[in-house]
């Protein structure tokens, strides 16, 4: 029951940040064409479709390991050694990226099939 609890919770509270970030699109989308027309739908859902989509990219590349990416990252970045608790670190802090994305590009097509 705990886990269901929490569960809904972290949905709705993702939930919450992709509707915020719709409304802010939407007011830049209605400020740079000058009002609300016929086309703020194909464009909001456009636009959520490529945040989407970059933060599902951004985060899924974070999220990446690999032995020999994390050397080449060592060797030439200066990075600090990878280890299995840096990685769970890192995984923890792109999730809600991650499913802020999902929801972002569900949301773009169900918009972009009314």
């Amino acid at each position: 029951m705990i886990i269901w609890k929490t569960t809904i919770l972290l949905f709705t509270k993702f939930l919450f940040y992709s509707l915020t970030l719709i409304l802010i699109d939407v007011l830049l989308i209605v400020f740079f064409s000058g009002g609300i027309d016929s086309q703020v739908n194909y464009s909001l859902s456009f636009i959520m479709l490529l945040e989407g989509g970059i933060g599902l990219i951004v985060g899924g590349t974070a999220a990446l390991y690999s032995p020999s990416l994390s050397k080449m990252n060592e060797v030439f970045f200066h990075h600090k050694p990878w280890s299995y608790k840096r990685q769970k670190q890192i995984e923890k802090q792109v999730e809600p990226l991650i499913i802020i994305g999902v929801i972002l590009v569900i949301e773009a097509l169900l918009l972009s099939a009314m």
